[in-house]
């Protein structure tokens, strides 16, 4: 993480150094193309013209001629502002000035000379929207103007990602959304900034690429972007949301391309501070009090000349300190009664019987009367201990688990109703600094330009769930971040009128996520637990980290966090392309190679982590209390050393049929190596295959370096060929119909090796083959077979090859071996089909309207499959006392990998089945996925004067079969998985605007108080996100739980076929649907609901500003403004966990979370 903030402004200051000396380079893949035919008063074209386009920043040029057809091309100019001009002896000279260029740009400006002299100059002003007429992509710009006039609840250009149709709102991904050892979620740059995890044209939220002056800033574990520039730095930014060119690759998703501002002869710049306090804002829907709210983002910006019209400096400054309290939403917590232990409340409950001799004998010594296996806790109408173990739904004190009675205390007691706990108390504090600069220089080598960005940032989190953290207050994580970009390039025109781009960025990310704060200090012995290593107890693997236990119950998690990481990526990207006119032809070939290299050092469950999801008694409150979780996990393992490189070359072609069809055809190659581990830490199965390199693996782990097995365990595809092709015809300059079709590679996320942590013999991922005692859970409940105490865990020496095998390893110390998610070993690139038909007119001078038909199929898409499930009717074939040997547990949930015997004196070792009896759960990755998306999506544009307008609607659908990799699809049939992505919303429409208020007209008095007035904002009404349905009591017996922690099983509620869902969208009236629909399936049975198919409530925000700019002299200016969020205080049930989905949860249904309440935002900013 570098030294601290003065070490890095040393080192800042020193890189302004060398910029300003070397004048280093951007990107090349950051402008954009004119063309266009001249022609004479009698509509002939006209051969010989000059044309020169002149940047009206920076003072280049560039000089073309147009051919025998009169036409001409420039095929790539840097993004900004140019006068074009076109000269010939015996015509008026013709200038358009304010011609925009934009990234990704292809402009048709077509010409008609006047006959005169050539001292008589034409100047036509630019429309600032212009219909396309050439380019077959689908994406629109936000200028800089936009970003800093709208009300923006962040001050992020990301948060503008969706005005445009087809890119959704906000992230679906939540903290239970991916199995890791590790970040299980995006990384918020700046500490809290929006990552950009939408999905855009129907693909995962995680294929998105970001460009910074075109440097490739994913951050690749989680697919976000790690670099979010100060906002008044921004120039522009654009997103392709479909079909483009082949010279962008690598995602399949959105294409998001910022461009920052540059220098100028003028000295230019400005000094802001935006302002929140508590007493400004509302209360939250679910909050009893108003929370706490208090942030200063003080920052600046300044450019001009290093030296005259040859080189120009940008430089800018944002700071952020925020104290916010967080919302917890409604989180259900023991009542007092149970609290006591009096259950009546929730009696029907206490479905469970007791399971296995050994745990009868303890109870009975507990309770002090005798308890037999078999017999049910409770049942209506029990009273005494004759009848059921707890008559009247009691547990007595004596009856309660030592960790119980001392962890009690964390768990807070209800605040809303019997059951219910929400606080927005407890806060999140932020401390972020960012900086950036950078130079533009004119030489003989080109255009020239440089830049170099650092964020550094400290963030307390109250509640770190995306680490495994807890969800109610105690227990806050510590994220320390450090983001920098540094990027070179030229731009070069050649003396042949070719354009020759050449740029390589350097993007380093680190990140040390979800230190545990809260709750540390507090060891596990004074908690009741058995410790130490000659104990079937817990062996504390981090000191450093050890503290109030981990805990997961149905709804509620506490203790420290147990998956955050220490992780750092860095990023080295090489771009090089040609561009040529060739007649009616413009050429552009090119290639790109990046190298990327991951470290992480996790925290992966080294003090362990226990689940309580009712398995024995029925409430996982009261398993909690006579202390038998469903599971325990604990991991150990060493630092992950993660590389990846991409190689693509591509050719394009943009072919002018005529004056009114343009032909653009290419195809792009990728090569897509899977990523890979530096010394060989990972592991996949082959089963029948034995390993070479450790003889003595259970048959079928192996490691690179096994027969047929690569440093990326799948091999690298060599035959990603990725044909597009798209026509546009525009009888006019008005009117234009364009339609595409490509094929798109991505590639696979990080996360993909991430995630591969914890497996033999490298690391280690204990899963308790049965639900274990709470005190000593290496000692199964039901039987009090110990099963060994695993830690610590001595790692076999690193470089083991089939040269260098190593043999001496006691693999029985992992049997059965359970693994998160492997890496399989026959996986292909994932890829779409992408294809559009879309239709744009003008309506008036700077208003165009465009309608849309988009379409896509993924497939080869990586999903999670559990490789070893679990024989459902084999565990019920010994789930009943009766059926097996006495002594013996009887089957049932989560005890997939447990020891039975049968009635008969058979031994059952375990009930998975599909890799035999040395494996426990084992997840896949595999390439069998895939998805569709349909949209039509409508879109109006208008600027004149003082008003701007954007509107958007998009009507879309988008069906999956896993919308990220934390949702295992069905282990058997693939298709029972597809149901609507988690990301679906039918319907979103969208307008932005900005209006010079007429106030000096209205009054009939134009003044500085009239005058310089504007009413910004965004409004949005938007249907609803897909329910995600799920049940976690492995009701299925398949074990498909991976480990244990952040995710979801495949095992989903029955659902009454035709049954009323009666949907409400206001929680005052009750759940947001029919709950009676839904049943708890029968043991061995999945469930019959889809996965998502009834949708929560939808979006309806309104965003607004209002701006007063002083004018203090002519290059000088004040503006005060004041932002408002939720203006309407409307509350917003939206977002992917805003309706609790698990049926067995005690809010099943029930809306338990609300989007932020009205903020409102003061600034004031000094222009000059």
């Amino acid at each position: 993480m570098g030294s601290g903030p003065l070490a890095a402004t040393r080192f800042g200051i020193v890189v302004l150094l060398v910029f300003g000396t070397l004048v280093a380079g951007v990107s090349a893949q950051v402008g954009g193309s004119i063309s266009g035919t001249v022609k004479d008063p009698t509509g002939g074209v006209t051969p010989g013209v000059t044309v020169t386009a002149m940047n009206t920043v920076l003072g280049t040029q560039v000089v073309v001629v147009t051919d025998a057809q009169g036409f001409y091309s420039l095929p790539k100019l840097p993004v900004g502002r140019y006068d074009l001009t076109f000269q010939i002896e015996g015509f008026k000279p013709l200038r358009r000035a304010g011609v925009v260029v934009d990234t990704d740009a292809a402009l048709q400006v077509n010409a008609t000379l006047e006959i005169g002299s050539q001292s008589e100059t034409v100047t036509v002003t630019a429309n600032q929207i212009r219909v396309d007429t050439i380019s077959t992509q689908l994406g629109e710009v936000v200028p800089a103007q936009t970003m800093t006039t709208l009300s923006l609840n962040g001050r992020s250009y990301t948060d503008l990602l969706s005005i445009q149709p087809g890119v959704i709102p906000t992230t679906t991904i939540q903290a239970n959304s991916v199995i890791m050892a590790g970040v299980t979620g995006t990384i918020a740059p700046s500490g809290q900034l929006n990552a950009g995890n939408v999905s855009v044209s129907g693909q995962r939220e995680t294929a998105n690429g970001f460009l910074v002056n075109g440097g490739d800033v994913q951050e690749h574990m989680n697919g976000g972007t790690a670099v979010v520039p100060n906002l008044d730095s921004i120039d522009e930014f654009r997103v392709l949301t479909n079909n483009f060119d082949p010279e962008h690759g690598n995602y399949n998703g959105g294409i998001i391309n910022v461009v920052t501002k540059s220098g100028s002869d003028m000295l230019h710049g400005d000094m802001f501070e935006f302002f929140r306090n508590t007493a400004l804002d509302a209360r939250n829907y679910f909050s009893p009090e108003r929370a706490t709210f208090n942030q200063n983002q003080p920052g600046g910006t300044i450019g001009g000349p290093l030296k005259r019209q040859k080189v120009f400096f940008f430089a800018d400054y944002e700071a952020t300190r925020t104290t916010q309290g967080i919302e917890t939403g409604l989180i259900p917590v023991p009542s007092g009664a149970e609290r006591a232990g009096n259950f009546a409340d929730v009696a029907s409950s206490l479905t469970g019987t007791v399971n296995g001799r050994y745990w009868a004998n303890l109870l009975s010594q507990r309770l002090g009367y005798a308890v037999s296996p078999g017999e049910p806790y409770y049942f209506p109408g029990c009273t005494t201990a004759a009848q059921c173990v707890l008559p009247n739904a009691m547990i007595p004190q004596q009856a309660w688990s030592s960790p119980a009675q001392r962890l009690l205390q964390y768990i807070p007691p209800p605040n809303s109703g019997e059951n219910l706990f929400s606080t927005g108390a407890f806060a999140k504090t932020v401390r972020d600094d960012k900086f950036a600069y950078r130079v533009d220089g004119n030489s003989r080598l080109g255009l020239l330009s440089g830049y170099y960005f650092f964020d550094d940032y400290r963030l307390d989190n109250p509640y770190p769930g995306q680490q495994g953290g807890a969800n109610v207050p105690g227990f806050d994580a510590l994220t320390l971040g450090r983001a920098q970009l540094f990027a070179v390039g030229d731009n070069t025109v050649m003396r042949n009128g070719a354009v020759n781009e050449f740029h390589a960025t350097f993007t380093r990310n680190a990140n040390n996520v979800g230190f545990p704060n809260g709750g540390r200090g507090v060891s596990l012995a004074s908690q009741g637990f058995v410790t130490g290593p000659a104990t079937p107890g817990i062996v504390v693997q981090a000191p450093e980290l050890e503290g109030v236990e981990n805990i997961a119950f149905d709804a509620l998690t506490m203790g420290v966090t147990i998956t955050g990481v220490n992780q750092v990526n860095q990023t080295f990207n090489f771009n090089d392309s040609l561009s040529k006119v060739f007649g009616t032809h413009t050429v552009k070939v090119g290639g790109q190679f990046q190298f990327s290299q991951v470290e992480l050092d996790p925290n992966a469950t080294f003090n362990g982590t226990f689940t309580f999801a009712g398995t024995e008694t029925g409430s996982d409150f009261a398993d909690f209390l006579l202390g038998i979780p469903s599971n325990y996990i604990q991991s150990t393992g060493g630092v992950f050393h993660l590389r990846n490189k991409y190689g693509a070359l591509f050719a394009q072609d943009s072919w002018r049929i005529g004056s009114r069809v343009t032909f653009n055809y290419g195809m792009r190659w990728d090569v897509m190596q899977p990523w890979y581990e530096r010394d060989n830490q990972i592991q996949t199965i082959v089963p029948g295959q034995n390993s070479v390199v450790f003889p003595g693996a259970p048959l079928g782990l192996v490691v690179p370096g096994d027969p047929g097995i690569g440093r990326g365990l799948s091999p690298t595809r060599w035959d990603n060929v990725a044909p597009r092709v798209g026509i546009a015809y525009a009888p006019s300059e008005k009117f234009s119909v364009r339609g595409s079709y490509g094929i798109f590679y991505t590639a696979f996320q990080g996360l993909s090796a991430g995630i591969m942590y914890g497996v033999p013999p490298y690391g280690y991922n204990y899963l308790s083959p049965a639900p274990p005692l709470f005190e000593t859970p290496f000692v199964t409940a039901a039987d009090g077979t110990n099963n060994g105490q695993r830690f610590p865990f001595p790692p076999p020496p690193l470089g083991a090859s089939a040269g260098n095998p190593v043999s001496n390893i006691d693999w029985s110390k992992f049997i059965p071996v359970n693994a998160d998610p492997f890496f399989g070993n026959d996986n292909k690139t994932p890829y779409s089909e992408n294809y559009m038909l879309s239709v744009q007119r003008e309506l008036a001078a700077n208003a165009v309207a465009t309608a849309s038909y988009v379409g896509s199929r993924g497939h080869n898409i990586l999903v999670i499959r559990q490789a070893n499930p679990g024989n459902a009717a084999l565990c019920l074939s010994v789930s009943q006392p009766d059926q097996v040997a006495p002594g013996s547990p009887t089957c049932g949930p989560f005890a997939e990998n447990g020891i039975f015997v049968t009635k008969d004196g058979q031994v059952i070792n375990g009930t998975r089945g599909p890799l035999g009896p040395d494996y426990g759960t084992m997840t896949r990755q595999e390439t069998t996925g895939y998805s569709r998306y349909n949209a039509l999506e409508l879109n109006l544009r208008y600027t004149r004067g003082n008003a701007s307008v954007q509107a958007g609607y998009t009507l879309s659908k988008s069906v999956d079969v896993a919308s990220n990799l934390g949702e295992q699809v069905n282990p058997f049939d693939i298709h029972r998985s597809e149901a609507p992505s988690a990301f679906d919303m039918r319907h979103n429409f969208v307008v932005s605007y900005n209006y010079d208020l007429p106030f000096g007209r209205l009054f009939g008095r134009r003044n500085e108080w009239t005058e310089r007035w504007t009413i910004s904002g965004t409004t949005r009404f938007s249907s609803g996100f897909p329910v995600t349905l799920y049940n976690s009591a492995d009701t299925s017996l398949l074990g498909t739980f991976g480990n244990g922690v952040n995710n979801n099983l495949v095992d989903t509620p029955n659902y009454s076929l035709g049954c009323d869902l009666q949907v409400n969208r206001d929680p005052a009236k009750g759940p947001a649907f029919n709950t009676s629909c839904f049943s708890l399936p029968a043991l061995g049975e999945i469930g019959s609901a889809p996965r998502r198919f009834c949708y929560g409530p939808g979006i309806q925000n309104f965003d607004m500003a209002l701006i007063k700019n002083v004018s203090l002299t002519p290059n000088k200016s004040l503006q005060v403004r004041v932002e408002a969020f939720n203006v309407l205080n409307q509350p917003q049930f939206y977002g992917a966990g805003a309706v609790d989905g698990n049926i067995t949860s005690s809010t099943f249904g029930q809306i338990v979370a609300a989007a932020s309440p009205r903020l409102i935002q003061i600034a004031t900013k000094f222009v000059f």
